[in-house]
């Protein structure tokens, strides 16, 4: 049953049944996607008028193919990530692919990475705190592109690739907390987009760092719906 409606809606989505271009008006239709995609947890997220920056990265990363199921088969010493979480997560893997960039700030007690720098400094992602909506487009145009992006420029590069236009009333203070409404509304945009950094099991390898499609051969919605249906 799972297997027929994930079809349904996918099929929806790629013939245009649902407004391709989103908007808050069809959230519901996009919390459904979303829910069969495996993308949202059951419980949703921890405060109705927020997102939190580790919900939003971690959404994000299972949009572009990370699952728990791998997160939970990761382990390793030698990897360094945030100061503030684990390195073998969703957090590690962002970091890796040049996703998620910590904040440098000083510290006065030894860390993992000072302990090897020698330095007084380490990098936070501060995953408890109220995501932005410039944070979250941020994550986003870093999955499809190969270059950090300057964090200046998030705005203009997400209008390039339609993850926002003028008409869109978040766009008036990118620098405040994202509803979670206007992150389903980006979401459901970014699950269009043609994949370029994405996660899989290649060869029965799973590369904390991801793989490129340099062709950008599908949509990330076409991506994760073909490779549900194929699981089951």
């Amino acid at each position: 049953m799972k297997k027929l409606i994930i079809a349904v809606v996918a099929i929806m989505y790629l013939l245009g049944m649902i407004n391709v271009y989103a908007d808050n008006s069809c959230v519901l239709e996009i919390r459904t996607m979303l829910n069969q995609l495996n993308i949202l947890d059951e419980s949703g997220f921890s405060n109705p008028d927020a997102i939190t920056r580790e919900e939003c990265l971690v959404t994000i990363m299972r949009v572009i193919g990370v699952t728990d199921e791998e997160i939970e088969k990761l382990n390793g010493a030698d990897l360094i990530s945030f100061a503030d979480t684990a390195a073998f997560s969703y957090f590690g893997c962002a970091d890796l692919a040049g996703i998620a960039y910590g904040e440098e700030c000083v510290v006065d007690y030894p860390t993992e990475r000072t302990s090897h720098t020698l330095k007084n400094t380490d990098f936070f992602f501060f995953p408890k705190r109220a995501v932005t909506t410039k944070e979250c487009l941020a994550f986003m145009i870093r999955c499809l592109q190969s270059d950090k992006a300057d964090f200046d420029l998030i705005l203009e590069k997400a209008k390039d690739h339609g993850l926002m236009n003028d008409k869109d009333d978040f766009i008036q203070n990118p620098n405040s907390i994202i509803s979670q409404d206007d992150f389903f509304v980006l979401l459901e945009r970014f699950l269009h987009q043609k994949r370029y950094k994405y996660y899989d099991r290649v060869d029965n390898r799973f590369r904390m760092d991801g793989y490129i499609d340099e062709e950008q051969s599908m949509t990330y919605l076409e991506f994760l719906t073909q490779r549900q249906m194929a699981e089951q």
